[in-house]
């Protein structure tokens, strides 16, 4: 069947434009409520033509009740997802690669998880899961489920359940997310009985079970109902059919509506937690989760408190919308710094392997034309810190005091032209008639892909290293087509290392070997190692990851070190500053939100312990 659709393009100048954003308000989900935005852009139709594809009746929202909207929770897309509609509405199956929803909306009241992080704090918090212990080799780990569990079709939530997606994901590696990882580590799970089990590694690893069933952070691994999926191929299941309730849930909300306008999820009366008295029901009565465009757009709805928390903004956009709306605020009270730490720094990566890059001088040369104070107070206006090594503002900063010395050595934030001038003549390079580096002929050339939410380093960056006699150019685009490219080792991009929570491992093990690749083959690891390859920090690396970390531990501490040392002797990627992200709360409705003041939960939405937020809401009225 063909059919015709308007597909509204954006072109500069500017008008307003309406925005039609179903069941936001106090509707119900009966009425499309439409909502005129200021935003600097002009409006260009465009028709085209495409093929419809059959698909799964959806409910009907004339049948959805009516929830006021001082009941009702807005939410929207992380700002790496900016878009103007929901996709993959009708497949639900959190499994498959691309599909985000585990990450965006059911998280935060359909799915639940075994256990969840206090990030902030580092206290472990019991959900679906009682407890973990490992035994003394550290290659096995008895898990007890809480008893009374249950899924919304009232099914026994059980460790069956644990064990069937834990093999159903290792059974179709690499096809499935963590399937490789799981594949990798986890030999067996044995079920002892309806409410304990035991996963067993295939090596000694202390941090994987919490890692991967624990922490929440960017970890998504939600539990999927045996009695369902095991009739299923989970490579095609889309676990979606609202005649049957899917997706199944332990959560206290149900999926009522999913449509590429949005996703509403409803409060359910018979939520295990209240029957067994674990939890109180949450006040939060429907999550509404919209999709939006862009930062400008965002930000003009939190002003008419059409938003209650979603995206990230940009420090000038939240400090210009706090100054329409005094509902709005952030982790932090007051600026400049009003942002929350996410464990990731902004690095620039360069291939390793590449001519050029290869050379750990001219990667020094390029970390010595960076200005980090210029781009944290300039492009950033004071909201972020700048960083050298990989190391954020959570618990991991403990061990900084211990490597002092090593970081006074190499004085790697040191901004110096003289010094890009004397690591690229030791390197063998001269500048040519224009003033660029060269070697042999061939001039050294940086293509700074970077996405769109970290634009404001671009330009700062182009001409930082222009200045240091690099021909590089700033080149700003989306975080999926960059990614590829990163991955085949294809360009030079500004991005994010993550990982660094609790201990210096967590990003250190992003430099190992096996993340790298041959050249011309898909990196196979984290993409912020930049395809470093040194054996030493390899033998480092395996002997830190069977280990427990401690600053008390001499060994660890010394290793530590010995990672550190390499990390700067070799500069395989260039940190840049610390990603503090102004993480925006709306008071207008809902009070609780975590913040410092109360750092109960990160605040961040893509993270799993963002549905202990939604428990801890409170209405204003």
């Amino acid at each position: 069947m063909r059919s015709k659709r308007w597909i509204l393009k954006v072109v500069l100048p500017s008008v307003a434009i309406l925005i039609a954003l179903a069941a936001i308000g106090a509707c119900g989900g009966t009425e499309t409520v439409v909502q005129t935005v200021e935003v600097p852009v002009t409006v260009e139709v465009e028709k085209q033509v495409v093929v419809e594809k059959e698909v799964t009746p959806t409910p009907d929202p004339g049948a959805l009740k009516d929830v006021p909207r001082n009941r009702t929770l807005v939410i929207t897309h992380w700002s790496d997802s900016y878009r103007t509609q929901h996709d993959n509405v009708e497949n639900f199956n959190w499994w498959l690669p691309g599909n985000s929803h585990a990450r965006h909306a059911s998280e935060k009241g359909l799915i639940e998880f075994l256990f969840y992080t206090n990030l902030n704090e580092g206290n472990i918090i019991p959900w679906l899961g009682e407890s973990f212990e490992y035994n003394d080799s550290l290659d096995s780990i008895d898990v007890k489920i809480r008893e009374g569990a249950k899924w919304s079709d009232g099914v026994a939530f059980t460790a069956h359940d644990v064990k069937f997606t834990i093999d159903m994901v290792v059974g179709n590696a690499p096809d499935l997310n963590r399937s490789s990882l799981w594949a990798d580590m986890i030999g067996s799970v044995e079920v002892h009985d309806d409410y304990n089990l035991t996963i067993n590694l295939n090596r000694p690893d202390p941090r994987f079970f919490q890692v991967q069933f624990g922490f929440g952070w960017e970890n998504h691994t939600p539990i999927v109902p045996k009695h369902v999926w095991e009739n299923e191929d989970p490579l095609t299941f889309n676990n979606y059919d609202p005649s049957k309730g899917w997706p199944l849930g332990t959560g206290a909300y149900k999926l009522s509506l999913s449509t590429p306008e949005v996703q509403i999820y409803d409060r359910r009366d018979d939520w295990w937690a209240t029957e067994i008295g674990f939890h109180d029901a949450p006040k939060v009565e429907r999550i509404n989760y919209v999709p939006v465009a862009n930062d400008d757009i965002a930000g003009q709805l939190y002003i008419n408190n059409q938003l209650d928390a979603g995206p990230p903004l940009l420090k000038g956009t939240f400090e210009a919308a706090k100054g329409f709306n005094d509902a709005l605020r952030s982790w932090n009270f007051e600026g400049p710094v009003w942002g929350a730490p996410d464990g990731c720094n902004f690095v620039l990566i360069l291939n390793n392997q590449k001519e050029h890059f290869s050379s750990a001088d001219v990667r020094w040369a390029i970390n010595h034309a960076v200005n980090r104070d210029e781009i944290t107070g300039l492009a950033y206006e004071g909201g972020v810190p700048s960083v050298v090594v990989p190391i954020s503002s959570y618990g991991v900063k403990q061990y900084l005091p211990l490597m002092q010395d090593i970081l006074d050595k190499y004085d790697a934030g040191n901004h110096s032209l003289d010094k890009v001038d004397e690591r690229m003549t030791t390197a063998g390079y001269s500048k040519d008639s224009e003033g660029f580096w060269t070697k042999d002929g061939d001039r050294v050339e940086i293509t700074l892909e970077i996405p769109s939410w970290m634009r404001p380093q671009g330009p700062f960056l182009e001409k930082q290293l222009q200045a240091g006699g690099f021909d590089a150019v700033f080149k700003q685009g989306e975080p999926a087509t960059i990614g590829d490219r990163l991955r085949m080792g294809e360009t030079e991009v500004v991005w994010v290392q993550c990982g660094s929570i609790n201990e210096p491992y967590d990003t250190f093990k992003s430099y190992h070997s096996k993340n790298s690749a041959p050249p011309g083959e898909n990196y196979r690891g984290a993409v912020q190692g930049g395809r470093y390859e040194n054996p030493e920090m390899d033998a480092i690396l395996d002997e830190m990851e069977a280990m427990l970390h401690s600053p008390d531990d001499p060994r660890y501490v010394e290793l530590a070190r010995g990672a550190m040392e390499l990390f700067l002797r070799d500069m395989p990627v260039i940190h840049i500053a610390e990603e503090l992200h102004v993480i925006v709360h709306n008071t207008r409705y809902w009070t609780g939100w975590p913040g410092v003041e109360d750092p109960y939960a990160a605040p961040y939405p893509p993270w799993t312990g963002w549905y202990l937020i939604t428990m801890n809401l409170e209405p204003t009225e």
